[in-house]
């Protein structure tokens, strides 16, 4: 979720307006918080205490595998028929949409069809680069999202100025992971394309570090001053979501065997926001009538959701990629034997991005009506 960007029109005078529990305040918080992260961090604890470094991936990739189907696939999935059922009646209508639903698409298509045509392996390893390169941006603003949303729906906001510390403190550490992988000149091979490094300059990382230390004090002077002030303490799910982030990208806490399943948590974190959105709209919109007749329609639209959801994931990132891969051979031995499968990934995950960019505000009603909602 593109920082669930609802959150930039989130702050001390409008919020008050959110008195919304999308997220459940009672016997429900310790489980929500978990899955908006503290699953990730207690894990990567594991992985240091019980696993060495050392050991083979292969169970650990198994897992990440059988992860993918539960929640990677489906959170991409999600997204879509958001903006393409959900949403589709502003595709026309709003210029951001149009771009988001018709000209990224086609934008995208047509170039990685060109590189599979072209049989281009250096135009895939640069778009494999962007992908890696925006996936960073995209993680750092949905934690944001997640940040200022659970605060703001417990009555704790931040001003312009603090949200801005917490997002420099937030992008610095991925200015510090991103940097720490490319300051040096290195090949990488990505389902069998390669792609290289671009060797940045090292003071590029020394000044991500600086950004994250400066951050980090002026964040936790910010909280020590709304507790002398105000008597408040940051929202739980905030803080849990903001460590897993650290768990997620600070070099000092990498393990190979943690660093298969981040995906996974970073959508399990997402699919929490698109869980109580689609729950809160199905409900609403159930029909008044007798009790079974609403409860088939519960099932057919929440669970149908969610079973569309799993289904469309898997057919689009494991059974039609990997069957035309099977079907359509190439001859450039640089794309590998999965060049379709690599295709179909960079195409969902860069356009996943932009999708996000645009169906989480505030500004859209059905966002504010559902997401934003007293619970009935």
């Amino acid at each position: 979720m593109n920082g669930i960007a609802a959150v930039k029109e989130v702050n001390a005078k409008s919020a008050g307006s959110v008195s919304a529990v999308a997220i459940p305040q009672t016997d429900n918080t310790f489980y929500i918080n978990m899955a908006l992260g503290g699953f990730s961090i207690l894990f990567m604890a594991a992985c240091w205490i019980f696993i060495d470094r050392g050991v083979s991936l292969f169970n650990i990739s198994q897992i990440a595998f059988a992860a993918a189907f539960v929640a990677n696939h489906p959170h991409f999935a999600s997204s879509y028929m958001l903006l393409y059922s959900d949403f589709r009646k502003n595709i026309f209508k709003n210029i951001k949409y149009f771009w988001a639903a018709v000209v990224v698409p086609a934008a995208l298509f047509s170039y990685l069809l060109y590189c599979l045509l072209a049989e281009r392996a250096d135009l895939l390893g640069y778009s494999i680069n962007a992908m890696f390169f925006l996936v960073g941006w995209h993680y750092v603003k949905q934690i944001f999202g997640v940040v200022v949303v659970t605060s703001a729906l417990k009555r704790f906001f931040y001003s312009k100025n603090e949200r801005n510390i917490i997002l420099a403190n937030l992008f610095s550490i991925w200015g510090i992971s991103f940097f720490n992988s490319q300051t040096y000149i290195g090949n990488f091979d990505f389902y069998g394309i390669k792609y290289a490094s671009f060797g940045f300059d090292n003071v590029w990382l020394k000044v991500s570090y600086a950004v994250f230390v400066i951050s980090l004090i002026t964040m936790i002077a910010i909280h020590v001053k709304k507790y002398i002030q105000e008597g408040t303490l940051p929202v739980s799910s905030a803080v849990v979501a903001m460590l897993s982030l650290y768990a997620w990208y600070l070099p000092a806490f990498s393990h190979p065997h943690f660093a298969y399943l981040i995906p996974f948590f970073h959508s399990l974190q997402y699919l929490v926001f698109v869980w109580f959105f689609k729950k809160n709209q199905v409900k609403a919109n159930l029909p008044a009538e007798d009790v079974v007749v609403r409860r088939q329609e519960w099932v057919r639209q929440f669970y149908g959701y969610i079973a569309v959801s799993l289904i469309l994931g898997a057919m689009f990132f494991e059974f039609i990629p990997k069957n035309l891969d099977k079907i359509y051979k190439f001859t450039e031995a640089g794309l590998g034997t999965n060049p379709v499968l690599v295709a179909f990934l960079l195409f969902i995950n860069i356009h996943h991005y932009f999708i996000d960019n645009v169906i989480w505000k505030s500004a859209n009603p059905e966002v504010k009506k559902h997401l934003f909602m007293h619970e009935q």
